[in-house]
């Protein structure tokens, strides 16, 4: 196989406030195999995405490269100026966004950006450029493609916006692909379905493809080598398999014990600490959150060695047993036949957004007991946040009943009593838009500490906040930051604490760790777990995530089509579903091979 594209020294720097240049890729080298598909893994801050464009020759804002070449053949693009890569982008080299629906224009049809992309790039016209866009819909498994050509982005479900930008990625042939967290956030059938598509259409194009992700478990089904990255550089590169079943690196093997697994209910291991902000030069960057670090990993550089046939890893103490923990099986909270007092109950909710419309949710009833942590997965559409917002009081049911401590509450959380809203707090998906931008840490705590809280005099206020904070694992100073100044952990946390500042009896999760990187979404596993030993708080929690609803809930809800179709132990639902629904949800999740612990 020839390659299609080189990186070679590929070195990138930011530049912050005051001027100063922040390297945060360093001397990475890599290379794309004609029909071959390279995932590229770590966390949040590690570099994949600052990589995957400075490949590609684009320059983000504040953003330089200061050393290195990326070849697409002949062609340089990091020395191509602008002007020259605009003939490049979309012809040979295509790119696609995770967020599928910012990178489409919501002003112009699809046909229309069909016609704009094929006119740049190939010789289509007139008919032909139809032809080929009905083709390439078809390809990737829109349904009615002749309509679809006639509608906007915004009139397409999220699995669809990416399936039609990965089709107009590919609309001119390109010889590269790279996609940037292309599936985050899609429910597991819409992500087992868009993979299997990509797979077919790269192994019959031979394309070759960089795929970003910090999903591990996804990659392996996609992958056929795995490139790991922190601090900047590559820290672990071999063979899909070999990566996985067999990591060398102690970074690798950390990220495997935090990653969820839908065939095995283990605790999930967060690492500790976070990656650094810029490369770390004369040093190992993961040092400070190693279990295998000495003092002279922070005491010289250290590159990139072979291991076995094909195999690099940057570490000193490769040769050496490794010291990681193994995965540690958990129990159920409750042992089999033991029920405790239901909490909350749902009978017969039924929620419309618009009148004469078909319902959302239909005829759902459910409890919820004292001290357990619920489950509720379903694909995207299926009514689960409508559910929540039921529940919450964000929205009022247009039938049923939903009942707290036995007591029937109002539709709507303001026509509720204080200690039924103070009893019931939702933490919702995106904590950055959900938490005041302007509110430091310590404001956005205060508030529901004034609303709910009495016993807390002025005086004390201070010394709760910091209780609370603690109780979610962050520092004291987080205080007196406001969210910008945070990371997406950090803020999912501060939503957490926020939701206990009330003291309540039931939290509301809705996909809190489905835009996590896996290190933050297993402390954040291990967070609710912990909170619910500590202070008998229950949790409903809804995900689309099987392997995080496996390592967390007691039981476990199925909905679909706003139906539940199942309610069962996790455990036994897992190993024996009762519904054919519940089957093909398992078996849409990836699940990771089986790795090595000791070297």
């Amino acid at each position: 196989m020839s390659v299609a594209l080189r990186i070679e020294g590929l070195t990138v720097a930011y530049r912050v406030a005051g001027g100063e240049r922040r390297v945060v890729v360093s001397g990475v080298d890599l290379e794309l195999q004609e029909g071959t598909v390279v995932g590229l893994a770590g966390e949040s801050g590690c570099g994949k995405s600052t990589l995957a464009l400075a490949a590609t020759g684009y320059r983000a804002p504040g953003a330089e490269i200061l050393a290195g070449r990326s070849l697409l053949g002949d062609l340089d693009l990091v020395s191509l100026p602008e002007r020259d890569l605009r003939k490049v982008w979309g012809a040979r080299i295509s790119f696609v966004a995770q967020n599928a629906l910012g990178a489409l224009n919501p002003g112009t049809t699809i046909e229309r950006q069909f016609k704009q992309t094929l006119r740049a790039h190939s010789q289509a016209r007139g008919a032909a450029v139809r032809t080929r866009s009905l083709e390439l819909l078809e390809a990737v498994g829109i349904p009615e493609p002749d309509a679809a050509l006639g509608r906007y982005s915004h009139q397409f479900s999220g699995g669809q916006q990416q399936r039609i930008a990965i089709a107009l990625s590919l609309a001119s042939d390109p010889s590269v692909l790279i996609l940037d967290e292309p599936t985050t956030g899609l429910d597991v059938t819409t992500q087992a379905r868009i993979t299997a598509m990509l797979s077919g259409l790269l192994a019959d194009s031979g394309v070759a493809a960089l795929y970003v992700s910090h999903d591990l478990a996804l990659l392996s089904t996609i992958a056929d080598r795995m490139v790991v990255m922190y601090g900047g550089q590559v820290v672990e590169q071999a063979a899909c398999d070999e990566a996985l079943q067999r990591p060398r690196h102690p970074y690798t093997r950390a990220l495997l014990q935090a990653a969820p697994d839908v065939e095995g209910r283990r605790q999930l291991l967060g690492i500790p600490g976070r990656p650094p902000l810029s490369v770390q030069e004369g040093r190992c960057a993961f040092a400070d959150r190693c279990t295998m670090a000495v003092d002279a990993c922070t005491a010289q550089s250290i590159g990139l060695e072979s291991v076995g046939s094909d195999h690099l890893v940057r570490c000193i103490r490769v040769a050496e047993p490794a010291l990681a923990t193994p995965p540690r099986t958990l129990t159920a909270k409750r042992r089999e036949g033991e029920q405790g007092a239901p909490l909350l109950t749902a009978e017969g909710l039924v929620c419309s957004y618009h009148r004469n419309r078909e319902p959302v949710v239909r005829d759902v009833s459910l409890h919820v007991e004292a001290g357990e942590i619920l489950g509720i997965v379903g694909e995207s559409g299926s009514g689960k946040t409508t559910l929540l917002r039921a529940l919450s009081g964000v929205i009022a049911p247009t039938e049923g009943a939903i009942r707290l401590d036995g007591t029937e509450l109002a539709g709507l959380a303001r026509q509720r009593r204080p200690e039924q809203r103070r009893d019931l707090q939702l933490v919702f998906q995106n904590p950055m838009s959900s938490l005041n931008p302007l509110h430091t840490a310590a404001d956005t705590l205060r508030r529901p500490i004034r609303l709910f809280r009495p016993d807390v005099s002025r005086g004390e206020e201070r010394e709760t906040i910091v209780e609370l904070l603690e109780s979610v694992n962050l520092a004291p100073e987080i205080a007196d930051r406001r969210p910008s100044a945070l990371s997406g952990g950090q803020l999912q946390r501060l939503s957490i604490a926020r939701a206990l500042a009330a003291r309540p009896r039931l939290i509301l999760c809705d996909e809190v760790t489905s835009a996590l990187d896996l290190s933050v979404q297993a402390i954040i596993v291990e967070l609710l777990r912990d909170l619910v030993t500590r202070t008998g708080v229950s949790i409903l929690f809804v995900s689309h995530d099987l392997g995080v609803v496996r390592a967390l809930c007691d039981r476990t809800v199925v909905m679909r089509d706003g139906v539940v179709r199942e309610t069962a132990e996790t455990e036994q639902l897992f190993t024996d579903p009762g519904d054919p629904y519940t089957s093909e949800l398992l078996a849409a999740m990836p699940a990771l091979p089986q790795a090595e612990v000791t070297a």
